[in-house]
């Protein structure tokens, strides 16, 4: 499964936000509809790749756009926030590996190593808040990032920056042996990142 894939490749509470985040994208998108509003689900083929791991929304328009209308998918295209500059700044090293889904509104850049990366996810603030919360280890809140902003930081598993602006939301993360040891685990850096997405937003 491809997502699985990408998020072995990730810190442990990445796996753990991305494969939440994932999950409730995943399961809304293959949720089935009552007979009667058949004509605004998806195609059923779409749905069975949905909940494979593929991405419908990057092959097939139909579904994006139906998605999109439905509210199960962001119309932003997260690579379009997330440009391999700004990844690479935040890492502090080049980050030449690249993975996108539309659906998942994922956007990775690691290293060619996967020792280092930046990943970001796009949906709503609703599942993104929910990612954040549902773990044992809470978040704190955090001032001067978009709306709303939490952090969940520590742990020996790096740092993770949750962002809202309006009822969308979005998750940066930075990781690799420049950022890690620091003593906020690369918060200062998810931090900038978070501003220059919001500056796409």
């Amino acid at each position: 499964m491809k997502i699985q894939t990408t998020l072995r490749k990730a810190p442990k509470n990445a796996r753990f936000a991305a494969t939440a985040f994932g999950i409730a994208v995943l399961s809304a998108c293959s949720v089935g509809t009552p007979a009667s509003s058949s004509a605004d689900a998806a195609p059923a083929g779409d749905q069975a790749v949905a909940a494979k791991g593929e991405d419908p929304a990057a092959s097939n328009e139909a579904f994006r756009k139906q998605a999109i209308a439905n509210g199960l998918i962001s119309a932003r295209k997260p690579c379009d926030l997330l440009t391999r500059p700004d990844a690479e700044a935040a890492a502090g090293q080049p980050l030449p590996q690249n993975d996108t889904n539309l659906t998942l509104g994922t956007c990775d850049y690691n290293a060619a190593d996967f020792s280092a990366g930046a990943s970001l996810s796009v949906g709503s603030w609703d599942a993104v808040k929910n990612a954040a919360t549902s773990g044992a280890h809470q978040p704190l809140a955090i001032s001067g990032v978009g709306d709303e902003a939490l952090n969940l930081n520590g742990g020996g598993s790096g740092s993770m920056l949750y962002v809202r602006r309006g009822e969308e939301g979005f998750i940066v993360e930075a990781h690799g042996p420049k950022i890690d040891p620091l003593p906020d685990h690369g918060l200062a850096a998810e931090k900038q990142l978070a501003l220059k997405v919001l500056a796409r937003f």
